[in-house]
């Protein structure tokens, strides 16, 4: 039997966290809070004003539900995002903006075996200043903070994973077996830079693959 699968965005206060069915009418937008909608104009990203200076969302963490269960198992989750050059082009963030993704490996190229995401258990609600920046998850997140060496303080760049071939290890090996239930997580932010141009953004493509058997 083929598993049913669902993305969802997951928010709120750990233990008591509310999770969002994202399909592709009701994708995830970078806000600065801790909100699951999708077309809200409330809590833009300002940019900021001072030479070299960088704010951000907050991080923003997904993860997939399956819930209707494959007739074995599902395995090796791994995550995409396709752009046209790069994220700081692409949406113009301005010099040293961009989209990060949390990552506990050393290397991109671990980051494409070894699995880089977390269990939902060690999920961590995303924070900052309301309406003004998120905190980054480079050297605020609780799981990529405690990881051995992580590439760029435990976040680097959407680009590095652009297809298929180059995807993200979100979870290696077996995700769940002939039942039901939720990966491990991952966490994104955009970072937003002095010199950036404002406005709505292009919508950008986001995917998950896996193995089924």
């Amino acid at each position: 039997m083929v598993a049913t699968v669902h993305i969802e965005q997951i928010t709120g206060s750990p233990g008591s966290e509310a999770y969002t069915y994202k399909d592709t009418t009701s994708g995830t937008r970078y806000y600065t809070a801790d909100i699951p909608d999708k077309d809200s104009t409330a809590y833009p990203i300002p940019i900021p004003t001072n030479n070299n200076g960088i704010s951000g969302s907050y991080w923003v963490t997904h993860c997939i539900n399956v819930v209707s269960a494959p007739s074995t198992y599902i395995k090796n989750l791994r995550y995409y995002q396709t752009w046209n050059s790069n994220p700081k082009d692409d949406w113009s963030l301005g010099t040293g903006g961009d989209l990060v993704i949390g990552i506990s490996s050393s290397t991109i190229s671990d980051a494409r075996i070894f699995t880089q995401g977390f269990p939902s258990s060690q999920y961590d609600q995303a924070t900052g200043t309301v309406g003004v920046c998120g905190d980054f998850i480079s050297g605020s997140h609780t799981y990529y903070t405690t990881c051995a060496s992580p590439l760029s303080g435990g976040a680097t760049t959407i680009a590095d994973f652009d297809s298929v071939t180059n995807a993200y290890m979100v979870q290696s090996g077996q995700v769940v077996g002939a039942t039901t239930g939720r990966s491990y997580c991952i966490v994104t932010q955009v970072l937003v830079a002095s010199g950036a141009t404002q406005g709505e953004k292009a919508d950008k493509t986001a995917t998950f693959v896996y193995s089924e058997v």
